[in-house]
């Protein structure tokens, strides 16, 4: 039993070992998978069906790509077209001041964007507005990482569809629970919002309306229309409330041409997510379930971007080959882990880890959903390594296997900002937003330690008030 344990720990493992020794998320994916591969097939019984297994994995695994890539093509879109920098002009012009505004982008600004894009992009807009708002690289740093809880599962829930597609869950189910388990990260998140801003006032009131709006938004929107639109509706309730809010308090709501162009991207995939849902539900069918695919409506975003880019002038081209070019190493270390993560359950390593875990308790799991979150970057790679695990523990302790997967899933929206891609990606964000002669004397190296280990500890708070949680209800 002991060693069957320690040979399907291996991959994991050789995982962490390369990433503690500075290797990329590529380099240690695939370090992981080829471990897998040799542990399953020299220690472990070959599964007689898996072939047919194999030919069942391939098409999630290709949807997941195709997400990936539509989404960073639509992010560099975004970005040379000028959108970005418009939608960053409106939020400043919009809050009644600094409080408020930053409150706009923890739970309204960062949430959206991240839940259509993902990796982090929602960090590109938020943290240079939070600087501009009057807030040091810290503070703005923190704050936009604090805007990740909100996307607890990457752009159009990627990571649902990771952890569901590996075990078989009902997404919608799925996607529902980790709502309720979501609300411990979240209240961790106004709370330290307040904190970070030093208004437990204002502060604290507007981020109890956003959260709380937002989650409950969001519980409604996974039962409804599916967790791929849930966070990105749930955020743009939430930011209506905030601006309504905002309104009454005498603030002048402005939304010009440019700005609805800039918009009108993220309306497309939005809107044809919602319309081809609506159909497949009154019209089930094959064809009309193929509509509600998002890799589709992120590429009708991004033809959407690139007309718009192209009307400006050149640079098109190369804004999608710097797409490409970025979603490569994204791709194949989610791809990596994926297909680790679906050998350590054919061969059963999943198995012999998640009995190993069980005898510390389900409380585990979403400590171990946030740590490799942690390690692996983003929530896909950690679901993707470790969501057959969880399943096995909720077998283990015989508890729903759904409630586990739901309280990993929860754990990984704060851990996403707290690995060093992302909080060396805030802080440099927050230092090209400052004026040059302050951005000279910024100290980039003190500025992301400091980030990184404020980041860490929120993450294990927010995987502890969820631990608490989940032993309450089981």
């Amino acid at each position: 039993m002991i060693v069957s344990v320690l040979l399907a720990a291996l991959p994991v493992l050789a995982v962490v070992g390369m990433l503690l020794a500075g290797r990329s998320a590529v380099a240690s994916s695939l370090a992981g998978l080829l471990t897998a591969l040799v542990v399953g097939v020299t220690a472990f019984p070959v599964p007689a069906a898996l072939a047919p297994e194999l030919l069942g994995f391939l098409p999630l695994l290709a949807e997941i790509a195709a997400i990936l890539l539509t989404g960073v093509v639509l992010a560099r879109l975004l970005t040379a077209s000028g959108a970005m920098h418009r939608i960053s002009g409106w939020v400043l012009e919009t809050a009644p001041g600094p409080v408020a505004g930053a409150v706009l982008v923890v739970f309204g600004v960062v949430p959206f964007v991240e839940s259509v894009t993902g990796f982090g992009i929602g960090l590109t807009i938020g943290v240079p507005v939070l600087v501009h708002l009057g807030y040091g690289v810290r503070r703005a740093a923190v704050l936009g990482i604090l805007g990740m809880v909100a996307a607890c599962w990457g752009g159009l829930a990627v990571g649902v569809r990771v952890g569901g597609g590996l075990t078989d869950m009902p997404l919608s189910a799925l996607g529902v629970a980790a709502a309720v388990f979501a609300a411990g990260p979240v209240l961790v998140a106004v709370v330290a919002t307040a904190a970070v801003l030093r208004s437990w006032g204002a502060g604290l009131l507007y981020g109890l309306l956003g959260g709380g709006v937002m989650l409950g938004a969001t519980g409604l929107f996974n039962a409804l229309v599916g967790p791929a639109l849930s966070w990105v509706l749930g955020s743009l309730v939430a930011l209506a409330a905030l601006l309504a809010v905002f309104r009454l308090r005498g603030s002048r709501l402005r939304a010009d041409r440019a700005l609805r162009l800039s918009l009108l991207p993220y309306g497309v995939v939005t809107a044809g997510l919602l319309a081809a849902s609506a159909l497949a539900a009154v019209l089930p069918h094959p064809l009309t379930h193929a509509l509600t695919s998002p890799p589709l409506w992120l590429a009708a975003g991004c033809l959407t971007a690139a007309v718009l880019l192209h009307r400006r002038g050149p640079g098109t081209g190369a804004a999608i080959r710097a797409g490409v070019r970025q979603w490569v190493p994204v791709g194949v270390a989610t791809a990596s882990f994926m297909s680790m993560g679906w050998v350590l359950m054919e061969f059963g390593m999943s198995a012999a880890l998640g009995q190993a875990l069980s005898v510390l308790g389900p409380w585990t799991v979403p400590v171990l959903g946030a740590l490799g979150t942690v390690l692996a970057g983003s929530i896909t790679g950690a679901q993707s390594m470790f969501a057959t695990t969880f399943v096995q523990v909720a077998e283990a302790t015989a508890v729903s296997p759904l409630t586990l997967l739901a309280a990993s899933l929860a754990a990984c929206g704060l851990a996403n900002g707290a690995s060093p891609a992302r909080a060396a990606l805030a802080v440099s964000l927050a230092e090209s937003a400052l004026p040059e002669p302050r951005r000279a004397a910024a100290g980039g190296a003190g500025h992301e330690r400091a980030v990184l280990l404020i980041a860490l500890g929120l993450s294990l708070l927010s995987a502890g008030v969820i631990a608490v949680h989940l032993l309450l209800v089981v």
